[in-house]
């Protein structure tokens, strides 16, 4: 049955209107480089690998602004030995190798000029083994933070955690915090507070939005009372101070069970992630399975409609089809050809038009590649993580910072000249971002795509997914085919069950006109429509006139 606007959970959600994209700053954009900078060639000194940074950043937001996000979320910019940032150590001030923390401020400034709000990434867990914080709190018995390292073998100085080799052959070392402690608890508390108000002068312009949640665990498991890492004794009194101190901040989770869709973490956050969703949906549009498709939204808002009850209630999914943790969509899809490359476009319409926010990473608009690689270290994502394309050719504001692993920027899968850059595709019709930049608006425009209920409707070509999706004042129909065969000629489109009581009014994807008087459509007829491989398209629903 169709779920209205007020059945459905993710109607009321503050991120129900959101598409937010997803960006690992050094690889995003470099502005060390620019030939146009006085003090350039020093800078370049300083950055041998074009090493994307915070005024790069800035200078990327009129992209943003034209593909038409709303939002922004970047991996973690504190101080790290690891190239993305995460495992990072004392999260109250900026990696330098960024930028500096007014650089930063000033991103946050320009980006709420532009309209797009910013979140940024937090491991609240741990602490890097190499900051200053965890030297004090192992070796000065004064300290102000003993007691705050989780230890597996207190007598031996031996911390609860994990220890990895970055891409360059360092050693990153990685301990929990102890969050039964309650000077912890505080402490995590001061450093999330710190970014909602960075000057403490009440400037919001400066300030975050939000925080994305790294590996966030209900109850941590294997641990002593989880080290008191669970959503009653820490997070639900973490987000509540951050909440009384700034009522608009969000927040949303990565659970760390992926298998499932985070909703025990639900009574802490507005937001955890349809991981599931992303394994199901790709699957599905690889192997044009409508049914499977189906299967994978009606398990989203299952898992929705049955969360625990929470604070704030109206909680809600992430859709996304790609992260910087698994392999780039194209390569999953299998769209590295021109054959299979429609699956991309199939791939944007299934995520900008079902249920939850959706989220795009960075370069899957472009049709990057990247397949995980077996380096023996952290370097083995990078392939997933590649420079963002800006140019046909690799040059400046193109960052590079893969070279620091001989064997990954040997391998890497960008090529000069691919057509997957926004040079190659900006404004040229019928290329993938410029699919995007349609699709996107029309989300932002059409309110029963951000906020209505979801029905499946049935199709007589079984690689055709075909949904309604309706508000109390506005019904769509949704037709994506997921196939990359075209029609045969003479074969009929595909046909598609409208439900009693509606008739196409226009189409929003390719006109804004009506459909022509002599091809009327009657309430619960069904209607022929005809798609290309990979096409989208979308119509305004009207009550078929009454006939009696």
């Amino acid at each position: 049955m169709i779920r209205p606007a007020d059945a459905a959970p993710w109607a009321q959600s503050p991120l129900a209107d959101d598409i937010l994209y997803q960006v690992m700053p050094i690889a995003w954009r470099d502005s060390d480089h620019d030939p146009a900078s006085p003090d350039a060639p020093a800078r370049a000194a300083a950055d041998p690998y074009r090493d994307g940074d915070f005024r790069g950043m800035n200078a990327a937001l009129p992209y943003l602004s034209t593909l038409g996000v709303t939002g922004l979320w970047s991996t973690p910019i504190f101080p790290s030995p690891a190239y993305h940032g995460y495992q990072h150590a004392e999260p109250d001030r900026v990696n330098p190798a960024l930028g500096t923390e007014s650089q930063f401020l000033d991103f946050n400034r320009a980006a709420h000029a532009a309209n797009l709000r910013v979140f940024i990434d937090l491991v609240a867990y741990g602490i890097n083994r190499d900051s200053a914080l965890y030297r004090d709190a192992t070796t000065n018995p004064a300290s102000p933070f003993a007691g705050f390292i989780a230890m597996k073998d207190a007598a031996a100085g031996a911390p609860f955690g994990y220890d990895y080799r970055t891409c360059t052959g360092e050693r990153v070392s990685f301990a929990f915090l102890d969050l039964r402690n309650a000077g912890a608890r505080d402490l995590v508390t001061r450093w999330s507070l710190k970014w909602l108000d960075p000057r403490g002068d009440a400037d919001r312009t400066a300030a975050v939005d939000g925080y994305r949640l790294d590996h966030v665990w209900a109850r941590y498991p294997d641990s002593p009372d989880g080290w008191g890492y669970s959503v009653n004794n820490f997070w639900k009194p973490w987000k509540q101070a951050l909440r009384a101190a700034h009522p608009d901040v969000l927040t949303f989770a990565e659970q760390a069970k992926w298998e499932t869709f985070g909703t025990d973490l639900h009574p802490a956050h507005d937001a955890t992630f349809a991981k599931p969703f992303l394994f199901a949906a790709r699957e599905a549009i690889r192997t044009s399975s409508a049914a499977r498709l189906h299967a994978a939204v009606e398990s989203a808002i299952a898992a929705i409609l049955e969360s625990p009850a929470s604070e704030p209630p109206a909680r809600t999914l992430l859709a996304t089809l790609g992260d910087h943790d698994v392999d780039r969509l194209a390569s999953a899809l299998g769209a590295t050809t021109p054959r299979t490359a429609p699956r991309l476009k199939a791939a944007a319409g299934v995520l900008l038009t079902q249920p939850y926010p959706p989220v795009i990473y960075f370069g899957d608009e472009l049709g990057m590649l990247g397949v995980a690689a077996q380096f023996g270290s952290d370097a083995n994502d990078i392939p997933r993580r590649e420079p963002f394309k800006w140019n046909a050719v690799d040059s400046f504001p193109m960052t590079n910072y893969l070279a620091r692993h001989a064997d990954a920027s040997a391998h890497r899968y960008s090529e000069d000249r691919d057509t997957r850059s926004v040079e190659e595709q900006l404004n040229v019709k019928g290329s993938l971002l410029e699919t995007y930049r349609a699709l996107i608006r029309l989300r932002r425009e059409t309110p029963a795509l951000r906020r209505g209920g979801y029905r499946a409707l049935e199709s007589s070509d079984p690689r055709v997914w075909a949904c309604l999706r309706a508000t109390a004042d506005q019904s769509v129909l949704v037709a994506v085919r997921l196939s990359t065969a075209a029609t045969p000629p003479g074969s009929a489109s595909p046909s598609i069950t409208l439900p009693p009581g509606l008739t196409i009014d226009r189409e929003l994807t390719i006109s804004d006109a009506p459909l022509p008087a002599s091809s009327p459509i009657t309430a619960g007829s069904s209607a022929q429509i005809e798609l290309e491989p990979g096409q989208t398209r979308v119509f305004l629903l009207s009550r078929a006139p009454d006939t009696h």
